[in-house]
């Protein structure tokens, strides 16, 4: 089930803060019976965003919000949703952006510790043929 076809739906959630072992427990996608930090690690943060902007009685924890991009001045009310697909878009694209800028950083931060590791690799097999 796609977000838009659930929140037109008479399934009805009561207001669910998650947690990162937490389960959406509702049909969305494949990731229904996933928890929220196995929809992390499979990098599906879009998804995520989505559902926090656009149904209106879920929302995640602080830590999550921030791994999701979702910073205090672009979190809202709860319950409460996006209205306005357009804006929601916006939102979503801003927060996505977010996320990306972050994975090149740590992408950037990792091939620079390999490269290191390498380089001291080097030099004791270096010292050790001496």
């Amino acid at each position: 089930m796609d977000i838009l076809d659930f929140e037109n739906s008479t399934y009805s959630v009561n207001l669910r803060k998650l947690t990162r072992k937490s389960r959406l427990g509702f049909g969305y996608r494949d990731i229904k019976h996933i928890t929220i930090q196995d929809i992390l690690i499979m990098n599906k943060h879009k998804e995520l965003i989505k559902i926090y902007f656009g149904l209106g009685k879920i929302n995640f924890t602080d830590d999550i919000l921030e791994e999701l991009g979702i910073s205090e001045d672009m979190r809202i009310e709860k319950p409460g949703k996006i209205e306005d697909y357009e804006k929601r878009d916006v939102v979503v694209a801003k927060a996505l952006k977010v996320v990306k800028e972050r994975k090149k950083e740590e992408v950037a931060a990792f091939r620079k510790m390999a490269q290191e590791m390498r380089d001291n690799n080097k030099d004791l097999n270096i010292d050790i043929v001496d």
